[in-house]
């Protein structure tokens, strides 16, 4: 049980990390401009930011899978950012949630458990 909640926890990381460059992106894409190239130079910061996020959880995922398995980390790793994602859109971005979103929601927690009951 202690090396799944090792797994879960370097899982929450990268998917909290990657949820947040998401986030960056959506805010930086709902600002005020007249085409994409006056995007980027107004928001260079933000998409800067989201783009070294991205490179920074690509090496830190490479780092945790030297002592994780794959078949466990990566799906779990990729769920939980689909969930973080789904509430970032719902409470930051007032995006609607529909029954076949909570629905899904629910079973990738689902998923998410039986990959560590397993072990």
């Amino acid at each position: 049980m202690t090396k799944y909640l090792w797994i879960l926890s370097h899982a929450l990381i990268l998917a909290t990390l990657l949820a947040t460059s998401h986030a960056v992106l959506k805010w930086v894409s709902v600002q005020a401009h007249d085409n994409y190239v006056n995007m980027l130079l107004g928001q260079w910061k933000a998409v800067f930011a989201a783009l070294a996020l991205y490179g920074f959880i690509f090496f830190y995922y490479i780092v945790v899978l030297r002592s994780s398995p794959v078949s466990i980390l990566y799906p779990v790793y990729t769920g939980l950012s689909v969930l973080f994602v789904l509430l970032v859109g719902r409470f930051v971005f007032s995006e609607p949630l529909s029954t076949a979103q909570v629905l899904g929601a629910g079973c990738i927690l689902a998923g998410i458990i039986l990959m560590g009951s397993g072990r």
